[in-house]
């Protein structure tokens, strides 16, 4: 039987990160209540089967954004990463090592310490604790260095001297680092826990980081199986994420168990939006409490003239049920909204 959302709280807006084509970046509030809203119409995603079909983004409604809620105006190379269990901050990091903490409660700003070192596109990002863990590696790797090792370092709040600062960690003792600074997922701490996970390329393994003790551990030669962030949800004691075998589905695993973790559950096509072009990697799963989830999915298109290239990010409120009859957990459809900005050749992210 699927385990029953608990009384935990929904945040209502999910945080869309877009560039403005002046070397900087956009925070967009989507207000997902009216996607939620749409439950009349909801359009079960069972396991194993998908959806019906759905109408191609190009031809879906536009829906204005939001104004902005913010701008950061950094030079091309950024990123933004979350931080909180209802990402109640997010932190973003520049190629000069700067830092800036928006509090997504209070909509203010404070600048941050800087980063020893800088992360390049592909690093990886998890919490413990109440702790932001980078790990990733420099732009260029050194391979005339026989052991460069990743970066990892963890975001902490001082309460002693009121401020956030960065401590230096040690780099995960991977077999092959000229392989394995391509990390394939990484997963935040469970209930509990004080471990943070991280799998790469090429069967080199996951390791665990104890975030206690600040030591590794190799849990074994296989990789965790997801795509990117692997993000837990209390609300099921899972780990959810966009499936690394079967095409960019969502699946649900425990991470916590000895061993290799297989998918406990795999939900096709939850958007309905496979097959209808080549969405820009990455996907981004969010939680949004109580068993509702958001997908966003970022795609390229073209006008009726084939001449003014845009971006489209689709975004689509799904929500975890329970089935009748054997209890298996399902994924219901409720409603999705396309987004349209003008096209610019830089990473969007959203949280």
């Amino acid at each position: 039987m699927a385990p029953k959302p608990s009384s935990s709280a929904t945040r209502r807006f999910l945080h869309l990160l877009i560039p403005d084509g002046n070397d900087g970046h956009t925070l967009h509030n989507i207000d997902t209540r009216p996607l939620f809203a749409a439950a009349a119409g909801a359009a079960a995603c069972p396991h194993p089967q998908g959806p019906g079909p759905a109408l191609p983004p190009k031809s879906m409604h536009h829906f204005p954004l939001p104004r902005p809620a913010l701008r950061f105006d950094y030079a091309h190379g950024h990123q933004f990463l979350p931080l909180g269990r209802d990402v109640s901050r997010i932190v973003a990091v520049d190629r000069n090592r700067h830092t800036v903490i928006y509090d997504t409660g209070t909509a203010t700003v404070r600048a941050g310490p800087d980063v020893r070192h800088v992360k390049w596109y592909g690093s990886a990002w998890a919490e413990a604790g109440g702790r932001l863990y980078h790990l990733g590696r420099a732009p260029v790797l050194d391979e005339l260095d026989d052991n460069p090792g990743l970066d990892f370092e963890a975001l902490t709040y001082d309460p002693r001297r009121e401020d956030w600062l960065w401590t230096l960690l040690p780099s995960p003792p991977f077999k092959n680092f000229s392989i394995a600074a391509d990390i394939t997922s990484f997963a935040d701490a469970g209930t509990g826990e004080e471990t943070i996970r991280v799998s790469t390329r090429c069967t080199q393994g996951t390791y665990a980081f104890d975030t206690a003790r600040g030591t590794w551990r190799e849990e074994g030669d296989w990789a965790m199986p997801f795509s990117g962030r692997a993000q837990y949800v209390a609300d099921y004691g899972l780990w959810f994420g966009i499936s690394d075998e079967r095409n960019g589905d969502i699946c649900a695993a425990d991470l916590a168990v000895t061993g290799r973790p297989e998918a406990r559950h795999v939900w096709d096509d939850v958007d309905g939006l496979s097959g209808h072009g080549v969405s820009m990697y990455p996907w981004h799963l969010s939680y949004m409490g109580r068993g509702r989830f958001c997908v966003t999915r970022f795609f390229t298109g073209t006008d009726d003239n084939n001449r003014s290239i845009f971006k489209m990010a689709v975004v689509t409120a799904v929500e975890a049920t329970s089935a009748a009859g054997d209890g298996e957990m399902q994924m219901a459809r409720r409603a999705s909204r396309c987004y349209r900005f003008p096209w610019h050749h830089s990473y969007c992210w959203a949280y």
